[in-house]
């Protein structure tokens, strides 16, 4: 026994080594950075216009509004803010041709409590000028659009009356007036996190679809297979290396993204409710908690995608083959979308590995029963994932040790 263990950290320490030797798993994971890096300081770059006319840098503008939001942290949003709020905005004149935004009375009166506004309106569903020249302010009516829009987007989507039951469940542990708290790090990070997750999964395509098919090109892998145990051991041994592959650099990439982050934009927003990122949702959850659970699912969704394109690359028996499929996968969602009134299909859909990794899917409101408990997504899909990779794994196996070294 202490042999084969031996043997088989002998070969896994091997596989990972020849993991990082290549040019291109630090090429990409370097890109990766990047492309996380430019996520973040993005939208701080260039100036903001307003009707053609240069207001501030956005840098310049991004610390003005937090500045107002940072005045607001901790106050309820009750009867009494809100009515502040649209009594500052009904000081904004009506102006055709102009953009509300651009008045002096706007800059003077209401852009302090426009983190206030943009969720009146995202969490009502009214349009801007109705807020501004027609609501009559009121906490009761503000809450009550919302949940009459829930229960709307419930029944669109299907839900079965256990589910809503469920969701009714989750939304009485959300406490109102929700309490504002400056919060735009974890905003960040919440909407960067689809494009994190589609360069993750595409990294991992890229560094893994070679694991099995380039020994087999090169015709080394006589060497490797002349071993006392086989090739189930080898097989297992590589299976092992990409999966720490995967998971390793998705913690790395994630924990230098919200570093990074947090340095930039701050701590702000720990405990603030997620419903103040995320306005329809119903998780009762604060955004500190919904960053580590959407990271929880990247890396997860990191594991079993390292496993499919991995075997999927030893049964095309082409690490360009495997790539391309790969690519494919990540590109499909982007171009093909299942209405939500076809229940099954969709939630099958938004499940998929490639095209799970969203705030939409990941805190979405489809759900998973098991003897009368319902699971939200984000608790049911990391176990679906973790069953489906062994699953994924086992069916490699075969494929894996039918391969002939000789004869080729």
């Amino acid at each position: 026994m202490g042999s084969k263990m031996n043997y088989f950290s002998a070969l896994y320490r091997f596989e990972c080594k020849k993991l990082l030797g290549k040019r291109i798993v630090w090429i990409s994971f370097g890109l990766l950075i990047l492309i996380s890096i430019f996520g973040l300081v993005g939208p701080l770059l260039g100036n903001h216009y307003i009707d053609g006319v240069l207001i501030d840098s956005n840098y310049g503008s991004y610390q003005t509004d937090k500045k107002y939001a940072e005045a607001l942290n901790g106050r309820e949003i009750n009867q009494s803010l809100l009515e502040e709020t649209i009594t500052a905005y009904r000081k904004i004149p009506e102006i055709p041709d102009k953009h509300y935004t651009g008045t002096e009375e706007y800059q003077k009166y209401a852009r302090p409590y426009s983190e206030i506004f943009n969720f009146i309106r995202k969490t009502s569903g009214m349009q801007t000028s109705e807020i501004m020249y027609s609501w009559q302010a009121s906490e009761d009516d503000l809450y009550a659009k919302r949940q009459k829009y829930l229960m709307s987007l419930w029944e669109d989507m299907r839900l079965s009356t256990g589910e809503i039951d469920f969701w009714r469940e989750q939304e009485s542990q959300i406490k109102t007036p929700y309490v504002y708290e400056e919060h735009s790090g974890y905003q960040n990070i919440i909407s960067d996190y689809q494009m994190l997750g589609i360069f993750v999964l595409l990294f991992i395509a890229i560094c893994l679809s070679g694991l099995f098919t380039d020994e087999h090109t090169r015709k080394t892998d006589q060497i490797v297979l002349c071993s006392p145990f086989g090739k189930t051991m080898l097989y297992w041994a590589k299976i092992t290396a990409g999966i720490s592959f995967a998971a390793i650099s998705t913690i790395l990439l994630l924990a230098f993204t919200f570093v990074s982050t947090i340095c930039l934009y701050g701590p702000n927003g720990f405990q603030a409710a997620f419903q103040l990122l995320f306005t329809q949702n119903s998780n009762p959850i604060t955004c500190s908690q919904a960053v580590l659970i959407a990271f929880g699912n990247m890396i997860i969704t990191a594991v079993i995608v390292s496993i499919i394109v991995m075997v999927l690359s030893e049964m095309l028996q082409s690490n360009i083959a495997a790539l391309a499929v790969s690519t494919g996968f990540l590109i499909l969602p982007m171009i093909v979308q299942i209405p939500m009134q076809y229940r099954v299909p969709a939630q099958i859909w938004d499940w998929l590995p490639w095209n799970y990794l969203s705030r939409q899917n990941v805190f979405g409101q489809y759900t998973i029963s098991v003897f009368g408990h319902y699971f939200a997504p984000w608790q049911a899909v990391p176990v679906i994932y973790a069953a489906s990779s062994v699953l994924i794994a086992a069916i490699g196996k075969p494929i894996y040790q039918r391969f002939q070294v000789s004869g080729r």
